[in-house]
């Protein structure tokens, strides 16, 4: 069985002993959270941008089953400066570097006190897609990572606005890739990525 199927069956499974051992009526809600960032160093300029979309089924009061979307797009763009020795000037050498990254998750939440400001703790699997694009020097350099299944979890806050809306506020918590050149050859180490979002959603 694929990692994806045990997932699903996983997820079903969960699906079907909240909904037995709770009669409460269900409710769905959905979130959004974005971010964006423009900034200037020396010969460069970074830009960063990213969104995320949870969908999430609530049974009982609580327990919330959700699937979440997360991308985020990073460009760097610039000059980089390189001392010519023997003309005893200095080259700027244009470049350009652009990373896409897109984790999408299947997690369970638990609020063990409802109120109008709620705690919560998740967790679940995830699938990460990583995409790199650097252009330098006339060369084109692009590669590709996947991992899956990888665990994600977290905690935060839910706090109720009236009317349907809420702020939530989460710190998540899943492995990355982060890769180093020793002695000429890359080395690819798992590390610890986080970070922290602040959701504006509505409950249906």
């Amino acid at each position: 069985m694929s990692g994806l199927s045990k997932l699903t069956g996983l997820i079903a499974s969960a699906l079907l002993a909240l909904l037995t051992a709770t009669h409460a009526q269900a409710a769905i809600s959905i979130s959004l959270s974005g971010s964006s960032e423009l900034s200037n160093a020396a010969l460069e300029r970074y830009r960063s941008n990213s969104i995320s979309a949870n969908v999430s089924l609530g049974l009982g009061q609580h327990f919330l089953i959700g699937l979440t979307h997360r991308r985020s797009f990073d460009n760097k763009v610039g000059l980089k400066k390189q001392e010519n020795v023997e003309a005893k000037v200095y080259e700027y050498l244009p470049f350009e570097d652009n990373g896409i990254s897109t984790t999408n998750s299947m997690d369970l939440t638990i609020i063990p006190y409802n109120g109008m400001i709620s705690p919560m703790v998740f967790g679940g699997l995830a699938r990460r897609d990583y995409f790199n694009e650097i252009s330098f020097m006339g060369s084109r350099i692009v590669s590709r990572q996947t991992m899956f299944p990888i665990p994600n979890y977290g905690f935060g806050t839910i706090i109720h606005l009236g009317a349907g809306m809420q702020l939530k506020i989460t710190q998540t918590y899943s492995p990355g890739i982060q890769t180093t050149l020793e002695d000429g050859q890359e080395i690819s180490r798992i590390v610890k990525d986080s970070y922290t979002q602040i959701w504006l959603g509505y409950r249906i």
